[in-house]
């Protein structure tokens, strides 16, 4: 399986589009030219890594690196990542793709140096997470408008 950096927002933005049809199929089969545009805007900030799995991608993920302010015992203060927009093609699930998608998040945080990572899961996604070494540990809290 081949895991590539997304440097083209075509194949990041058609596979949201289809996750959010997923959700909602009154969606038009396709996105259109604002939402890729839209998606490459996101891809630009770089905080942000994505990559698709697959050279007609049938998967994808994010990992965005955050930097905790310096403290008096860690001047140079300290980075950390949240995996985010894990997403695999139905038919592509259940082969690896999300397991080799997952690990070459953690691979690239550890080649960073980055102190944890952190992802909010879906219900069907944690034993995933669990299988590549995620616990239950972190006690998150949301707050929302």
């Amino acid at each position: 399986m081949v895991v590539n950096v997304a440097a083209d927002p075509g194949p990041v933005a058609g596979l949201r589009w289809e996750w959010a049809r997923g959700a909602d199929p009154t969606l038009p089969a396709e996105p259109d030219n604002e939402f890729v545009a839209a998606v490459r805007d996101w891809m630009a900030d770089p905080t942000r890594t994505v990559w698709t799995a697959g050279e007609d991608p049938v998967g994808m993920v994010c990992l965005t690196e955050y930097t905790r302010m310096p403290s008096p015992s860690d001047a140079a203060g300290g980075r950390w990542g949240y995996l985010g927009h894990l997403y695999v093609r139905p038919e592509a699930r259940g082969g690896g793709v999300g397991d080799a998608l997952v690990r070459t998040v953690v691979a690239e945080a550890i080649d960073r140096g980055h102190a944890k990572v952190v992802l909010s899961p879906s219900l069907r996604s944690i034993p995933l997470y669990r299988r590549c070494g995620f616990t239950d540990d972190n006690d998150l809290m949301v707050w929302r408008p």
